[in-house]
């Protein structure tokens, strides 16, 4: 199969007919590198909102990119009213050297939006995914998962203000998409493809999962359904799967933060690290986290809670650098 090459102020978005599927690689110029972000275009018959799947904005991230490609192979026109817009990966050079940054520039994609037309590969990239994919979109859901050095449980993220009509969605969504953790963000921080959607005034989902360039089939599972999910709940499904006829799984945790994993807790040593403490374990400030020890045993840091919280993210390989992150920890609502 050929898939167009078209530049992504070009691409015709008429072209794409009701009850039709597309493959398009939409481009942009770059020094590096041609700029390149590959786009599955499902339309249904009936008039709906858009839908927009993002994965692999972190090059090492798998478990959105089996997600989005189980629903190429699955999802149709005839099953959807409105359209459902697929970026199975969304930073192709970070996805081909198995990297969380960009190794064109060294660059974190989801710290670069909304990007610049004249900057670096991974600014380009950010702008381009915002002006002429997200701007297309009615709501976001953007898959990520933990890497090899931080493991992240299953949950879903979304923005949380009672008072806007963008949080009460977002929230709503949260609570139909089945996941037994949520986490609240009153606010998000800037250069994020979520921030990104606020500006345009587009609701929004984030996932995590453990991930370690791993997929465990059961939490990239609820990834699956929980995407059917959110179509039932955008009233664009128009053929449920069975089991969307079962109850969704009761929402045992509900967080609160802003999700900033960059202002975790790190360590001020190198050495092997110990936890004492596991994801979603409620801690109270001070409590033992864990240790770093030498290689004969000794303790050599002792790292305690900065805050009451529930563990969001810890230190997945041992081995850990001076600076490298330990846990982060965020708010819980009783």
């Amino acid at each position: 199969m050929t898939i167009p090459h078209i530049p992504a102020e070009l691409f015709d978005w008429d072209s794409v007919n009701p009850g039709q599927v597309k493959d398009v690689m939409l481009t942009f110029p770059c020094e590096e590198r041609v700029g390149e972000i590959p786009l599955h275009i499902v339309k249904g018959e009936e008039q709906g909102p858009t839908l927009l799947i993002l994965a692999a904005v972190h090059g090492d991230e798998y478990d959105g990119v089996r997600t989005v490609i189980e629903l190429i192979h699955a999802l149709q026109p005839q099953h959807i009213r409105g359209t459902v817009l697929m970026v199975p990966v969304v930073n192709l050079p970070a996805y081909e050297e198995i990297s969380r940054i960009t190794p064109l520039d060294g660059k974190n994609l989801a710290r670069a939006f909304p990007g610049s037309p004249e900057g670096s590969y991974t600014e380009r990239l950010a702008y381009y995914l915002d002006q002429y994919i997200l701007a297309k979109a009615d709501f976001l859901l953007d898959l990520h998962s933990g890497a090899m050095e931080f493991s992240i449980p299953v949950l879903v993220g979304y923005y949380h203000n009672e008072e806007e009509e963008l949080g009460r969605r977002s929230c709503a969504a949260a609570e139909a998409f089945g996941m037994e953790t949520i986490w609240a963000h009153p606010q998000v921080g800037p250069g994020r493809t979520v921030s990104a959607a606020m500006q345009r005034g587009i609701p929004w989902l984030y996932t995590e999962a453990s991930g370690g360039r791993r997929i465990k089939r059961a939490e990239q599972e609820q990834y699956r359904r929980g995407a059917y999910r959110l179509m039932h709940h955008l009233g664009m499904l128009l053929g449920p799967e069975a089991w969307l006829l079962e109850p969704a799984p009761a929402i045992k945790r509900r967080l609160n933060g802003d999700g900033n994993f960059d202002a975790s807790l790190l360590a001020s040593i190198e050495g092997f690290f110990i936890p004492a403490v596991d994801l979603l374990q409620i801690v109270e400030e001070g409590d033992n986290v864990g240790s770093i020890y030498n290689i004969f045993g000794e303790e050599l840091e002792k790292l305690g809670a900065p805050s009451f919280g529930i563990v969001v993210g810890l230190a997945e390989m041992p081995y850990v650098k001076k600076g490298g992150i330990i846990c982060s920890i965020t708010g819980l609502i009783r």
